[in-house]
């Protein structure tokens, strides 16, 4: 499987605005009292999300007051003894049932119906302990956090190890001196996927049982991937004091803008023309490459800026390995113009691979240079040139108004009932009018009307101004 980084070379992220307003919301859940789970793309084949490493320093930061878990192997020597292994299991007389949750999370709903060979469930219990079966690795993570919080809280014996004498711990231990500080946990450290987890659905319930309010929660923040986790388990999981937050949709247009922008060459040769040439440049590679700052990055510093050489260059940088293609069920004409709050099940596999995402409220799939990939490089080229360049061309078409009607030959009636009222009069008519003889002009100012015409023209008809009709364009309007 191959996996796609969209991430920018160094510290960058962190500042741009997207990363900084999906930043703020998740530590405004935290500071109200909310535990919250992240979820990120797998990015790089260990597993580990490039975003999510590089956000951690700066949550870290923001956060001051935090314990953050170490995983399994930390700290261990090597070529010494490993990690001990999770405790067995024990025979479960619910064998052949999926768990029923014993707290009252919402989640009832979801409970399954036992098998045809199981026996009839006893009552269930008041013990979490009795009903819920959880992944072995989570009593290994609840001691890990408890020798990280140190000896703070009284009692640390052996009745305040586990899952259970963390719980313990954080609601009930005199004074609480932990119950204010963020317990963070990166859930692709973990050698049961599902551990982190597990123990946010245990903390919440512990805390309502134990009737905490906001202000005096103990706050677990787990950071992971959805590689391992049941598929509407981030839906399940969501509720009052459960905040999920996922990263999709956090990178807007002014993030890749901001990326590209910085990435461009500087600009040489005569400041006008050029500066509008960088325009569309810029406009360009922030259409073309979306949410994939990666790209972006890398096009915005060794394209050449002409819109010829786009397709060539962006299949060059997308050449190699290609990202495994997903089958993603159903045409994709089936779904929906509009990107959703959060990948579904279907989209899910390839947004794991770091190929798919929301921005600017829609779907977007990362260039990938297959059949499709010059219709498609054409199309984003043509959306960023009318961005753009149809102010500037409307713009033009104003001012070439008023030479139409210093230059008529009819009267200003007859002209307005062949071609439309001057100020509304489009490039078109206006070079009907001088074609028909009805507007003298100089052959400069036929050249300039020419020029505007033909270039409205084309992206009028979804074409893409090639190198020669963008640089005739670029010097009318610069001139």
């Amino acid at each position: 499987m191959t996996l796609v980084s969209h991430a920018p070379s160094g510290n960058l992220v962190t500042t741009l605005p997207g990363v900084r307003l999906w930043m703020r919301r998740l530590l405004g859940d935290l500071r109200s009292g909310r535990s919250c789970l992240c979820l990120f793309p797998q990015t790089q084949p260990t597993g580990v999300p490039v975003v999510a490493e590089v956000l951690l320093d700066e949550l870290l930061h923001e956060l001051a007051d935090f314990v953050l878990v170490p995983g399994p192997g930390d700290g261990v020597a090597p070529g010494g003894p490993g990690p001990a292994p999770p405790p067995p299991v024990l025979a479960d007389p619910w064998g052949g049932m999926d768990p029923i949750l014993d707290y009252d999370d919402g989640l009832s709903a979801f409970s399954a119906v036992a098998t045809k060979n199981s026996t009839v469930a006893r009552a269930r219990s008041a013990s979490a302990r009795d009903s819920l079966r959880e992944e072995p690795g989570l009593h290994t993570l609840g001691d890990r956090i408890v020798k990280e919080l140190g000896d703070s809280a009284s009692g640390t014996g052996p009745e305040h190890t586990g899952i259970d004498g963390l719980l313990e711990r954080l609601t009930t231990a005199p004074g609480r001196p932990d119950g204010t500080r963020v317990i963070v946990v990166r859930g692709w450290q973990e050698p049961a996927p599902t551990a982190a987890t597990d123990l946010l659905r245990r903390l919440s319930a512990t805390v309502k049982a134990a009737g905490l309010p906001p202000g005096s929660r103990p706050r677990l923040l787990v950071l992971a991937t959805s590689h391992g986790l049941p598929v509407e388990l981030p839906e399940q999981i969501a509720r009052e004091d459960i905040g999920v937050h996922w990263w999709w949709g956090a990178l807007g247009r002014l993030d890749t803008a901001t990326v590209v922008a910085m990435a461009r060459p500087r600009l040489s040769g005569p400041a006008a023309r050029h500066q509008l040439l960088e325009a569309v440049a810029q406009a360009t590679v922030v259409e073309v490459c979306g949410p994939f700052l990666d790209l972006a990055e890398r096009l915005a510093v060794e394209w050449d800026g002409l819109p010829d050489s786009l397709p060539t260059q962006l299949l060059r940088l997308t050449a190699g390995p290609a990202p495994d293609r997903v089958p993603v069920p159903g045409p994709r004409s089936t779904e929906p113009t509009t990107a959703l709050l959060h990948p579904n099940a279907a989209l899910r596999p390839e947004w794991n691979l770091g190929t798919l995402d929301r921005w600017d409220g829609r779907l977007r799939r990362r260039p990938d240079g297959g059949s499709d990939h010059e219709h498609s490089v054409r199309t984003r080229i043509w959306l960023a040139q009318n961005h753009a360049l149809l102010p500037l061309l409307d713009e033009a078409r104003e001012q070439f108004a008023e030479v139409i009607g210093n230059r008529s030959r009819v009267s200003g009636n007859e002209l307005t009932a062949l071609y439309g009222r001057q100020a509304e009069m489009e490039l078109g008519a206006m070079w009907r009018a001088h074609l028909q003889g009805h507007v003298r002009l100089t052959q400069p100012e036929a050249d300039r009307l020419r020029t505007l015409w033909l270039s409205r023209n084309k992206l009028a008809h979804r074409d893409v101004l090639d190198d020669a009709a963008l640089n005739a364009l670029v010097h009318v309007l610069c001139s």
